[in-house]
């Protein structure tokens, strides 16, 4: 069973490190205290022209496939989730904005897999 539970933490590590990577600072399961310089993003992919540079760092903590959870700590402007699902279709998460504590996030792909995430910002 544990060798089960960890090739699915290596192959959502690296699907998570695929789908993330291009978009910027995200941690993938470690802890969670901020590092030093925490890094800004940019909006991703089909933000407004009005989006600007906003700060947080993420961690996904769980993937069951067709739902990931995780937690984001926002230190400026608002973040919101986007997940892609396998079907074609994806789920748009509220926006969230700045705040000492980390805020709970996840996606859903109802009868389907998950195949991207992406941490779009603004303000």
């Amino acid at each position: 069973m544990s060798g089960c539970i960890a090739r699915n933490i290596a192959k959502f590590g690296m699907v998570a490190a695929a789908a993330l990577g291009a978009v910027g600072a995200t941690t993938l399961p470690t802890a969670a205290a901020p590092a030093a310089g925490d890094q800004s993003i940019s909006a991703g992919p089909g933000a407004s022209a009005e989006a600007v540079t906003a700060s947080y760092r993420c961690t996904i903590t769980a993937d069951y496939g067709w739902r990931w959870e995780g937690n984001c700590r926002v230190y400026s402007g608002e973040l919101r989730t986007i997940t892609y699902c396998a079907n074609g279709t994806s789920t748009t998460g509220l926006w969230i904005g700045a705040r000492t504590q980390p805020w709970a996030v996840w996606g859903n792909c109802s009868g389907s897999s998950w195949t991207r995430i992406v941490f779009q910002t603004r303000g």
